[in-house]
Parts: C-alpha cells; sequence; structure tokens
C-alpha cells in the first residue's frame, strides 16, 4: 500500500466513518443507508486521486494499493 501523503478533511472523515459503520444496513423500504465505495470515489474525484484509490480510515489519508 503506497500512501499519497493527500488528506480529507475531518469533516469528510468523519461522514465517511459513518457511511462505513451503517453500510449493510437498510432503512424501510429497503433503501441502503450508506456507500463508503460511492463516498471515496466522488472524494477521490474532488481531490485528483487515481481510480483506485482508497482513504485509510484512521488518519483520512489516501492510499494506492
Amino acid at each position: 500500500m503506497k500512501r499519497l501523503n493527500v488528506f480529507i478533511t475531518k469533516k469528510e472523515l468523519e461522514q465517511l466513518k459513518t457511511e462505513y459503520r451503517s453500510s449493510g444496513m437498510f432503512l424501510s423500504g429497503g433503501m441502503p443507508m450508506g456507500n463508503p465505495e460511492k463516498t471515496v470515489s466522488s472524494l477521490g474525484k474532488k481531490y485528483n486521486m487515481p481510480s483506485d484509490a482508497g482513504i485509510e480510515l484512521t488518519n483520512g489519508e489516501f492510499v494506492s494499493p
């Protein structure tokens, strides 16, 4: 795993952690609560990261495989 030395904001990290914890849970009507994969993808585009980049949940740093 290669660290890319680019970090998301604290607010974005908290939102991502919440989505990660609630993924797999469903609201009434069958609607999923959280989609961390979609959020990571949109944050990657916002910060101009490679398409395969992920985010380390402990500190909010982008990483590449």
